[in-house]
């Protein structure tokens, strides 16, 4: 798709979804059979600062942003799943702008592995306004859907926001406190850190 493509597929699903699965999913049909390889593939188009020229053309009073969120189910849960996370988003008057399903493989590698088993990941991308309410609005969504997720006996992906709670993180990785001692035995000074490893250091009372 050419970038201008790109932007009248994003104005539609700010503004009808509707047509907006229609022409992603007509694109993708036209795809079909096609094959990359996945380091070549992750280089396609991408709009940098899409949302500024998007804020201005639907004359938003706020600027906003997409944010993500990735959920881990065992595929024998999809279908559950998909329909307690629609009344969430529903309930919410959550403003979906994209999402996917893909498959992935068991990762027994990783410390905090989210693949504890071959698993369906599901993504939602959440439309966020700019202002303390709206950024809260879509946390609060964002929370739900962890929920559910956990319900369902799967994860989340750990590092995308900051949303999830002490709990939340605790039930999907009850590895996660051992993680953060092991974390200050081997980088005692804090060399390797982040806003995110901050957050949740002090969310587990162990500073940063």
């Amino acid at each position: 798709m050419t970038p201008q493509s790109w932007q009248e597929l994003l104005y539609l699903a700010h503004t009808d979804k509707s047509r907006a699965f229609e022409r992603f999913a007509e694109f993708y049909r036209s795809t079909s059979g096609q094959l990359y390889w996945t380091d070549t593939h992750q280089m396609s188009l991408y709009l940098d600062d899409y949302h500024e020229a998007l804020d201005l053309r639907l004359g938003c009073k706020y600027r906003g942003t997409e944010m993500i969120t990735e959920l881990y189910v065992e595929p024998l849960r999809l279908v559950a799943f998909m329909s307690d996370a629609k009344e969430v988003l529903r309930a919410d008057a959550a403003d979906l702008i994209y999402g996917t399903i893909r498959f992935i493989r068991k990762d027994d590698e990783t410390y905090l592995a989210w693949a504890k088993e071959d698993s369906a990941c599901v993504i939602f991308n959440l439309h966020v306004e700019h202002t303390s309410a709206g950024v809260e609005r879509a946390a609060a969504t964002f929370r739900k859907l962890i929920d559910v997720a956990l319900a369902h006996g799967g994860r989340f992906f750990l590092t995308y926001h900051r949303y999830a709670t002490r709990e939340q993180v605790a039930a999907a990785y009850p590895q996660f406190e051992h993680f953060l001692a092991e974390k200050r035995r081997y980088d005692p000074h804090g060399v390797f850190c982040s806003d995110w490893y901050r957050h949740y250091a002090r969310a587990f009372d162990v500073g940063g």
